[in-house]
């Protein structure tokens, strides 16, 4: 009952521009909005377009704008509240209002009495004052700015506009319908309307006949004189110390924060792609163009800013500050890396360094990993001992598994299943016993690997005994040519010693 009690009726087909007073302005709009009318929602208000003007909050009813819409009085309102909303709870917004003393709960009109949209003449200065002012602007003379003298009521109003020579069959109308305040047993004439005794069956001063009131119709309008105020409603309450209020809920800003959110998403995509593209440009480049390269550990507070906001990118590099303790950075550090060497699945591979580094190599020296990972982040290097922290775990993030080899040269590698010593031991020795003796740059063409990792792989497969040098041939004792490697033809056989 807040609502019907405190707002006004208008007719929303109006542009809300013709509603306003000549003094009102409006502030703000927000549409897609429904009405709470305490703590139940407001079955006829539930889709609509709220104004809010120097004077009034207006409601403009999407469905039925003719018949629920509404304004209420700003001077009504005696605090506000606000809630931000939850999950699928929409925000909203708490009015409380305050209730005139004696307000029957009824719905008033916006337009005709006492509202300021009708001219009245000062009686000080003779000024007539223009309609359509608010309220508290057609209480004073806008030239004298006495106060007005009286302000007509809704009763006289109407009495005003019926014209003097109004038929008898009205007059009768209105004696039936509103007996006399002086006299309410006394007999109006339908011709003179003089008020005769209600036991007279003419009229004392015209001899006309009166009309005759039903005992029914007399009972009626004794016990519910026009003077009684409407009976209350059954849902109002009329306790004070009640709260009455009203909450505007804003129904759709869970789709529009959504929408929202995805343009900070790819807002967000767009930043680290230029950080990333600016750390990439060589430093003489970035001079000659006069483009200030971020600071790393700018570009770093962005990225971990990004990602405490929910807005990680896929290829933004992981920092520590991101994670909440060091195993979960390492093992993040572990799946980026991975990324770095394989290539990323859900991405597709438009070139070839979004296959990845191993991508077309089984096998690669840790230092060139460590190189180019880092310049694949662009900020926040990873320092060597990081990166020695982060290999155990790369089998157990990579399809298919990438293993660690040390050789006896203390070189470190990275390399696939196809790599391992087994694999290449057995494929050399197959090699070797098809083909003929091989040297060393044959066996890295064929491998399509370097010559300094097929040397030290050809060494660790000599250690087994599976294959042999020759040395003779080539000259290569004096450095005059290559070594070349021969299957090992007495695998399985022990020397006794004797030639």
């Amino acid at each position: 009952m807040s609502l019907r009690r405190t707002s006004r009726s208008v007719d929303g087909t109006i542009p809300i521009s013709a509603l306003l007073y000549t003094d009102e302005e409006i502030y703000a709009s927000q549409d897609n909005v429904g009405i709470y009318e305490g703590t139940q929602k407001s079955p006829k208000h539930q889709a609509g377009t709220v104004f809010v003007s120097t004077h009034r909050l207006f409601y403009i009813d999407s469905q039925n704008a003719y018949k629920h819409s509404f304004a209420l009085d700003l001077s009504s309102i005696i605090q506000t509240d606000h809630y931000a909303g939850l999950f699928k709870s929409s925000p909203k917004v708490t009015l409380y209002v305050t209730i005139a003393a004696g307000s029957s709960g009824q719905p008033t009109t916006s337009a005709g009495e006492g509202d300021g949209f009708e001219s009245w003449e000062c009686e000080v200065c003779g000024y007539r004052n223009p309609p359509g002012l608010s309220p508290a602007a057609a209480a004073i003379c806008g030239l004298c700015g006495v106060p007005r003298a009286s302000v007509p009521s809704s009763s006289s109003h109407r009495s005003d506009s019926l014209p003097s020579s109004a038929p008898s069959s009205t007059m009768a109308l209105l004696s039936l319908s509103s007996p006399p305040s002086t006299e309410s047993d006394s007999n109006a004439c339908t011709a003179c309307t003089f008020l005769n005794h209600p036991s007279l069956r003419y009229c004392e001063m015209c001899s006309t006949e009166l009309p005759r009131h039903s005992p029914k119709l007399s009972r009626i309008n004794k016990s519910a004189p026009s003077s009684r105020p409407p009976s209350p409603d059954p849902d109002d309450d009329n306790d004070p110390t009640s709260p009455h209020f009203i909450k505007i809920s804003f129904r759709k800003d869970l789709e529009a924060l959504m929408i929202k959110a995805k343009d900070m998403v790819r807002l967000a995509a767009e930043l680290n792609e230029k950080l990333t593209a600016i750390s990439a440009v060589p430093e003489t480049q970035l001079l000659s163009s006069s483009i200030a390269p971020p600071e790393p550990e700018e570009a770093t507070f962005i990225r971990s800013s990004l990602s405490q906001l929910g807005l990680q990118m896929p290829n933004a590099p992981v920092t520590l500050d991101m994670m909440k303790d060091e195993k979960k950075w390492i093992e993040q550090l572990a799946k980026e890396l991975a990324q770095v060497l394989q290539g990323s699945v859900s991405v597709p591979r438009t070139n070839q360094e979004a296959g990845g580094m191993m991508k077309k190599r089984g096998i690669i020296a840790l230092d060139e990993v460590w190189g180019g990972w880092n310049r694949a982040r662009g900020v926040a290097l990873i320092p060597p001992s990081t990166f020695l922290l982060v290999l155990p775990l790369l089998p157990i993030v990579t399809d298919p598994p990438i293993q660690t080899r040390a050789f006896a040269s203390g070189l470190k590698v990275l390399h696939t299943p196809m790599f391992t010593h087994a694999a290449f031991s057995a494929r050399l020795s197959g090699l070797l016993a098809l083909t003929g003796p091989k040297t060393v740059t044959q066996v890295a063409q064929e491998e399509s690997i370097t010559l300094g990792l097929a040397e030290e792989m050809i060494e660790a497969v000599e250690g087994d005994g599976d294959i042999c040098r020759d040395e003779s041939s080539s000259n290569a004792i004096v450095g005059g040519g290559e070594v070349r490697w021969w299957a090992n033809l007495f695998v399985g056989y022990t020397w006794d010693g004797q030639i």
